[in-house]
């Protein structure tokens, strides 16, 4: 349920993350004034996955956006590398 916090309301999301077909909840999630805010962050989360070096480019690691009810509102694939070298194989 949103919380008002002065004139805005806030809620709480949630970032879990699958990667190699595990899932790592989130059990603290992060507070924003709405969903578009919240999927934006959860695009960010997934940018900063893909560009650690060490991340393994074939995982298939997705970042999902939850809202307090725990209600999918938004899902980032990290880039593969691998998907794009499958495309551009003759």
């Amino acid at each position: 349920m949103p919380k008002t916090t002065g004139a805005i309301a806030v809620q709480r999301y949630y970032f879990p993350i699958i990667h190699n077909g595990h899932l790592q909840t989130d059990d603290a999630g992060e507070v924003f004034g709405s969903p578009d805010l919240a999927r934006e962050y959860g695009a960010r989360v997934a940018r900063d996955i893909g560009s650690d070096p060490e991340f393994d480019r074939c995982a298939g690691t997705v970042v999902l956006v939850l809202d307090s009810a725990g209600t999918e509102i938004g899902r980032h694939v990290v880039a593969s590398v691998c998907d794009r070298r499958a495309e551009e194989t003759p």
